[in-house]
């Protein structure tokens, strides 16, 4: 931990909440942030200027200041419209660098850790570190360009609305000319589920499990239940009895694989032929035609940096994390509050963070800006969020945010940050989350429509929502602060509104 004083605590740029993040800690965060404020592979880049996160144990709000977000998201939308190959060069970094991030932690995860000495462990802590840094200052990249103020989205819109007749035809044309036409890495697991479920539909349809049949879902398992592990570390991955529940959930439902895998790729191809046909039909620039693309691809890469990270995060959390808390006498949770500099010098020096963790773990502040991070506790951490803007629900029983898949519908609201939550979704409820993660695709499949506060057009909820042609609407800002579980809502992703009945 650096002992400089911040330069911006104090702006007067008025802060403005970026994220509510369940679950969540130190050890992950820590690389985003200082990505945001510090790191950048592109030197015409701008980064903010300081970024605040709030914990309370695992649960962690983030802010950055409102004009300071928008200058660099207009700084981003510059890049991609001044330097044709920037959005091209951007996803190929994304997918590089995940790939070198998975391959780091599977190798650290195969290693025989009790054998090495403090110093080897700290020379791979700050090897892991090190890659997640790169693979961040790329992967913040498309998330800052449109998440917090759509600034992606209303330039690409701003100029449908110019070659089109009308506005509802330019919000349409805008959907499709985003919708990714290459398979996620969701769909791809989901690819490998549905051969599961053809193999052995007769089983699964009578509810058994035998051996066959639960070694193959242990082996899809151990391929893809990182996807229902999330940053802390604090649920468990998918496992069995996760998979063979959503196995006899769609058996019941009587539809077979050959459908379902077909309409899934009459999909894509469906989305490609249109976007040629408009593209044409709306003479759609050549530099548009390049955001336009980069927008589907930034899709496809936000979900698979995010495959990455909670594969190595999973990795580290079973090998790496649990060793150095031993050697520390801490708990793996402990050492997940720790910034990389403690680490260091636990490890190297035999400093005694104790103390010191028990009083993070509670509450605290972690402030960021160039250079710099401090972590604030008790009084000091209480006069920061006391400068956060309060937000007052009262009297709202409509609100708007983005279409991210056209459609209408009326339902229960339920409220699903995280897999535990989903044992009291049923089919046809309204999913409203902060932001939805690939732990709560099972619900996301039951739902009669999906809100969420955060989003924007490369965000998960957007993806998956157009893959499954449930209506959507995103980044509302507002949804889980408004509605609660049991609330009775319409939902016109045509227009863009909730609203409560």
């Amino acid at each position: 931990m650096l002992k400089i004083k911040p330069k911006f605590l104090n702006h007067p740029d008025e802060w403005m909440l970026a994220e509510e993040i369940p679950d969540s800690d130190i050890f992950f965060f820590q690389v985003p942030m200082s990505c945001f404020c510090s790191n950048s592979s592109y030197r015409f880049l701008k980064n903010y200027k300081r970024v605040v996160t709030h914990y309370k144990k695992f649960h962690m709000d983030f802010y950055f200041g409102e004009k300071d977000s928008f200058e660099v998201a207009e700084n981003i939308l510059h890049a991609c419209l001044s330097r044709n190959d920037f959005g091209k060069n951007l996803n190929h970094n994304i997918v590089k660098w995940s790939d070198r991030l998975i391959q780091n932690a599977k190798t650290t995860a195969s290693l025989p850790l009790h054998q090495l000495s403090n110093k080897e462990l700290w020379v791979l802590y700050k090897q892991q570190d090190d890659i997640h840094t790169k693979l961040y200052t790329y992967g913040w990249l498309p998330v800052a360009l449109d998440m917090f103020h759509n600034n992606f989205t209303k330039k690409l819109k701003a100029y449908l609305y110019g070659v089109c007749d009308t506005k509802d035809e330019a919000e349409s044309a805008f959907i499709t000319l985003t919708t990714p036409t290459q398979k996620t890495i969701v769909a791809k697991e989901r690819e490998d589920f549905l051969k599961i479920y053809a193999k052995y539909f007769k089983d699964i349809k009578a509810g058994k499990l035998p051996p066959l049949l639960k070694t193959a879902l242990a082996e899809h398992s151990k391929n893809w239940g990182h996807l229902g592990y999330i940053y802390a570390g604090n649920v468990k991955p998918f496992g069995v009895s996760h998979y063979f529940k959503e196995l006899t959930d769609l058996a019941s439902t009587g539809i077979s694989t050959k459908t379902l895998l077909t309409k899934e790729a009459a999909q894509l191809l469906k989305a490609k032929k249109q976007q040629v046909l408009l593209t044409k039909k709306l003479k759609i620039s050549k530099l548009y035609q390049i955001q336009f693309q980069s927008a589907r691809d930034f899709a496809i890469t936000k979900l698979y940096r995010r495959h990455a990270q909670l594969l190595h995060l999973y990795l580290m959390h079973q090998s790496l994390l649990p060793e150095i808390a031993k050697r520390l006498n801490l708990t793996r949770y402990q050492v997940q509050f720790m910034l990389m500099g403690e680490v260091k010098k636990a490890l190297l020096s035999g400093k005694n963070f104790k103390k010191t963790l028990k009083t993070r773990f509670k509450e605290c502040v972690l402030y960021t800006e160039k250079d710099l991070e401090t972590i604030y506790t008790g009084r000091e951490a209480k006069k920061i969020t006391a400068t956060f803007k309060k937000f007052n629900s009262k009297n709202i029983t409509e609100f708007s945010g983005q279409t991210a898949q056209p459609g209408f519908a009326k339902g229960t609201v339920k409220i699903v940050f995280r897999a535990k939550d989903m044992k009291k979704f049923q089919k046809g409820d309204i999913l409203v989350s902060v932001a939805t993660d690939p732990d709560i695709v099972p619900a996301m499949k039951k739902a009669a429509a999906i809100v969420t506060e955060q989003g924007g057009i490369t965000s998960h909820a957007a993806i998956v929502s157009r893959e499954l042609g449930i209506p959507c609407i995103i980044g509302t800002k507002i949804a889980t602060r408004v509605l609660k579980d049991g609330d009775m809502v319409e939902v016109d992703a045509n227009k863009g509104t909730i609203k409560k009945l």
